[in-house]
């Protein structure tokens, strides 16, 4: 979808999260410390009233607005807010019934989806949800990013977790520990070095990528003596390395991170979630962002959870929400540079 030139800043839905959770006290934070420097057009896909309760506990001079579905250049301290449910404003957060809650996560995700799979909006940014909660409801959903792939008809998808001194993708992402090995394949491992690349480039300015693989065991599997999964890996860098690809590996993951942080590689591909997040969250627990690469459209989310036990006690740190909606907002110009260009490529050669 070809921005207009009147569109100076990216149309963004933000997702208010789970309504029990942290998510309102983020977003509301995060608009608080955005307000100086409107990076979007934004749209709050949430409650209305809980924001408005939530902005008035918090004491911050931003003013919600309830909107019907569309997009205005409101002034900086507001906060538009097209309202998917109507909890009562009077309720704690821990009051409000949990089916209700996890019901209602879950459509301000689904209406989201919808907005950017028409092109209605050009970025997706999600406050936190829970899982469990939702899928104790009856409603199949593993996490946004399967979710969001499945919604847009994308097979192959990375989720990446964004530092300033560390990126890391997922060959896999949620799921048991005891089914990472048998996902473990060269296709998948190569699709995922593939689209990091191309997200590296395409998002983050780097030329040349230099991708490092970490090995699934320790040591890297110490020429099969601890497992023969690294010949999968080594496979598939050998194959990705042919195409041009700066790729190595697979290293082993207890030196690799060290050799990462001080900036030998611009990303690792890791085979499993806590592989790749244990070492991100301690380098970047309060900044980190996660971006799902691969999808029609961008959606980063923060990187951390519901956090129902500090919920409406404004202890909850709205960094991470605040770098999403920034870098979904320069994302989003990079990608309309990048249409423009090749828009103008083409007429040319007409």
């Amino acid at each position: 979808m070809a921005f207009k030139k009147k569109d100076l800043k990216p149309k963004i839905a933000i997702t208010m999260g789970d309504p029990r959770g942290i998510g309102p006290e983020v977003v509301l934070k995060a608009f608080a410390r955005l307000s100086h420097q409107r990076v979007c057009v934004p749209l709050v896909l949430g409650d209305f009233n809980i924001l408005t309760r939530t902005a008035q506990a918090l004491n911050l001079k931003l003013k919600v607005v309830e909107v019907a579905e569309g997009f205005r250049n409101f002034q900086p301290e507001s906060v538009p807010v097209l309202s998917l449910s109507r909890f009562s404003g009077k309720k704690s957060p821990a009051e409000i019934p949990f089916q209700e809650s996890s019901r209602a996560a879950f459509a301000y995700v689904e209406k989201a989806a919808h907005l950017a799979v028409t092109g209605k909006v050009q970025a997706i940014v999600t406050a936190p949800v829970s899982k469990e909660a939702i899928s104790r409801i009856g409603i199949s959903f593993r996490g946004h990013t399967e979710y969001l792939a499945e919604a847009s008809g994308t097979e192959e998808f990375v989720m990446m977790l964004a530092g300033q001194r560390l990126k890391v993708a997922l060959v896999t992402t949620h799921l048991p520990l005891r089914e990472v090995s048998g996902l473990v394949r060269a296709e998948r491992i190569c699709s995922v070095i593939e689209i990091t690349n191309q997200g590296l480039q395409d998002y983050f300015e780097v030329t040349h990528p230099r991708i490092a693989v970490a090995g699934l065991n320790p040591h890297a599997g110490e020429n099969g003596l601890f497992g023969e999964e690294e010949l999968i890996i080594s496979q598939a860098v050998r194959q990705v390395s042919q195409k041009g690809l700066f790729v190595s590996g697979p290293w082993p993951a207890d030196t690799l991170f060290y050799r990462a942080k001080q900036g030998e590689f611009d990303a690792v591909v890791c085979m499993y979630h806590d592989h790749g997040l244990i070492p991100l969250k301690l380098l970047h627990f309060e900044d980190a962002v996660n971006i799902t690469l691969g999808l029609p459209f961008i959606r980063t989310s923060v990187d951390h959870g519901v956090a129902y036990d500090i919920a409406g006690q404004n202890r909850a740190n709205a960094r991470s929400m605040q770098a999403a909606i920034q870098l979904a907002a320069q994302m989003a110009a990079k990608k309309r540079k990048a249409q423009n260009l090749k828009t103008n490529s083409q007429n040319e050669e007409k």
